[in-house]
């Protein structure tokens, strides 16, 4: 993607890349931020570095991030936002891809997210599979992995 570079997250960013969750939560709310649920995550300065958060920019303006939570048996992706601006323009696509060879550089086998219902059809296009619903902190979501070494690199 033109324009579009990725980096490690700086923890100067936490503002900017929380007001990105929100941005990109909107998309489902027609743009209304105030409407986005309360569950929205937030991001701490500790998460920017044990969570390997890795944020794609334009312009040296970030415009989607990831976060990884690494665990015994699977790598999680922890959170996975675009702004809603780019939304379809393929930052998602560039920034799963890094996600894929960051995984691989991690050693891990199998990918695991929790990820919103309207977020399924996007994990299902990048290779996830559905396993089930799940509540957590009063959201419902979606349990879906992947083979790791089965995912395009």
């Amino acid at each position: 993607m033109e324009g579009v570079s990725i980096r490690p997250a700086r923890p100067e960013e936490l503002p900017s890349l929380d007001a990105l969750v929100l941005r990109s939560k909107s998309h489902w709310t027609g743009g209304r931020a105030e409407d986005v649920p309360a569950v929205t995550p937030e991001l701490t300065a500790a998460d920017i570095t044990s969570r390997h958060a890795t944020v794609a920019e334009r312009g040296g303006v970030p415009v989607g991030f990831y976060t990884l939570n690494e665990h015994a048996d699977y790598l999680g992706i922890g959170l996975f936002f675009v702004d809603r601006p780019c939304i379809g323009t393929g930052v998602g696509r560039l920034l799963w891809d890094d996600l894929v060879r960051r995984a691989v550089a991690l050693g891990a086998h199998l990918l695991g997210v929790g990820a919103e219902p309207r977020a399924e059809g996007f994990y299902q296009r990048m290779g996830m599979v559905t396993r089930h619903d799940f509540e957590h902190n009063g959201e419902r979501l979606i349990w879906m992995t992947a083979d790791v070494g089965a995912l395009p690199k």
